[in-house]
């Protein structure tokens, strides 16, 4: 019986791949066009802007002050990609494959009192010099960073504080463009389907950190290919869609996520997004199912590898050879858990005053993880609207909400159909846990990014709330969301 499940899921499956690489191909091609055209926007009309912007201390603002918290206006990130359209690049193709930066090292201190985060003052104190572009700045070639040749494209039409305003109204926009209509369908009776998208698209707008992070253009852009992501499969159904049109779409949902991932969340958020769309809405067979899951989620993640690995290899023959050797070491750190040394000096401060020395911590995975698991209980307040506390326990909640309802659905499920479907949104569950413990430090480091692929749960359980009723019967016919 298993072998011939895992025949149905392996077979034919060639063509899928190369319809999958040519489409990923393409996306690459049209994307680096893209950035070698962006180079052409007028430099010194973005350093005219950012001072504009600088001198209405755009930098220095702070959001959402009704969240009781000091959040700025403006992104780390966001200040990281404003910064290199300030330096200096020997040619157009170089400037095109990879950004420069300031070093990091020579971060400022962050101003008591102040919301502004180190990364913006070093942007600050450039456009305060007579010569913005700094001697000692680096190739950043970590990255594809898509924000940047957007950015450069948008900052020819508007100023940079409005580059995140439009990010967030588009993502409201998309999710909405599921939202109500999923909504307004589901009200008819049998409209599972509708259901579980309004329950997807009203999580990531509301409950997974978009009214904080949605306004940081960096991080916008990849909120947007997911909500892009989700509104192409509800409106155009590509997770029932034939093989060839299912692995297109699938492939360039790879190749987008990629071209603006900062290790942020969109891979693992991307892959349980994927999954659940086709535990939702795959086809009405148990086989096709696992089909379907199986060779998306391959595609989804040999796209991204492509993407990176042609990042790199541009960068190895355009810029710098020993690319390949930085990178490992990079992923290395992110790996494991020896970057504790990174933490805010406070934040190792008030470890030491409970007796816990930090580097205690980097070198047990278990206290690692339980570290880890504090400081993503605290980076709820993401979830929670500037609280941790209704963060951790709408997080809570749903998550037990999760598992209690996977097990009971399960027990109860009458046919394979059903059952597959369970399955994958089980494994959907389980992405972004195992992907924590294997991006420990990174995960621990960057908790407050990290937390946001979590609000998943909160979909998870929407969506088995709304199980339907002939998928709980004890007899009767198959049943689909």
């Amino acid at each position: 019986m298993l072998s011939a499940v895992v025949r149905t899921v392996l077979v034919r499956s060639g063509g899928l791949y190369v319809r999958a690489l040519l489409a990923a191909v393409a996306a690459l091609g049209v994307f680096f066009a893209l950035s070698y055209a962006s180079t052409f926007v007028d430099r010194q009309g973005i350093a005219t802007k950012l001072e504009s912007a600088n001198a209405r201390q755009a930098f220095r603002q702070s959001w959402a002050a009704w969240s009781g918290r000091a959040i700025p206006r403006t992104g780390g990130n966001d200040c990281l990609v404003l910064a290199m359209f300030l330096q200096d690049y020997p040619s157009r193709a170089t400037e095109a494959v990879s950004g420069r930066v300031p070093p990091a090292d020579a971060l400022p201190q962050a101003r008591p009192g102040e919301p502004t985060i180190p990364t913006c003052l070093q942007l600050v104190a450039a456009l305060e010099r007579p010569v913005h572009a700094d001697p000692a700045a680096i190739y950043y070639h970590r990255y594809l960073f898509g924000q940047r040749v957007l950015a450069a494209l948008g900052l020819a039409v508007m100023p940079p504080d409005a580059l995140g305003v439009v990010t967030l109204l588009l993502n409201v926009l998309v999710l909405l463009l599921v939202l109500v209509p999923a909504v307004c369908r589901g009200l008819a009776p049998g409209a599972w389907r509708d259901r579980g998208f309004a329950a997807i698209a009203a999580t990531l707008l509301l409950f997974d950190g978009l009214w904080l992070f949605g306004i940081y253009f960096s991080f916008g852009l990849s909120d947007l290919v997911l909500a892009g992501f989700l509104a192409f499969a509800y409106h155009d159904g590509l997770a029932h869609a034939p093989e060839p049109r299912f692995a297109t779409g699938v492939a360039l949902f790879g190749v987008a996520t990629a071209a603006f991932e900062l290790l942020t969340g969109g891979i693992p958020f991307g892959l349980a997004l994927l999954l659940g769309v086709v535990a939702l809405d795959g086809p009405a067979d148990a086989p096709a199912l696992l089909r379907r899951a199986w060779h998306g989620s391959v595609i989804f993640m040999l796209a991204i590898l492509l993407s990176f690995a042609c990042k790199l290899a541009l960068v190895a023959l355009l810029v710098d050879a020993n690319v390949l050797a930085d990178f490992r070491a990079a992923l290395a750190t992110r790996l494991g858990t020896g970057a504790l040394a990174a933490l805010p000096a406070h934040e190792v401060a008030w470890v030491a005053s409970f007796g816990i020395a930090v580097a205690s911590i980097e070198h047990s995975w278990a206290l690692s993880v339980l570290y880890m698991l504090a400081r993503l209980g605290y980076a709820t307040f993401v979830i929670g609207y500037g609280s941790p506390v209704l963060g951790m326990a709408i997080i809570g909640v749903a998550f037990g909400a999760t598992v209690v309802l996977l097990i009971r659905r399960l027990r109860h499920s009458t046919d394979a159909t059903t059952r597959t479907r369970l399955a994958l949104l089980s494994v959907s569950a389980l992405v972004m846990p195992v992907w924590s413990l294997v991006f420990l430090s990174h995960t621990l480091l960057h908790a407050i990014w990290m937390v946001r692929p979590f609000a998943w749960f909160v979909a998870l359980a929407g969506l088995l709330v709304l199980w339907p009723a002939t998928g709980r019967a004890r007899a009767g016919g198959s049943s689909t969301l």
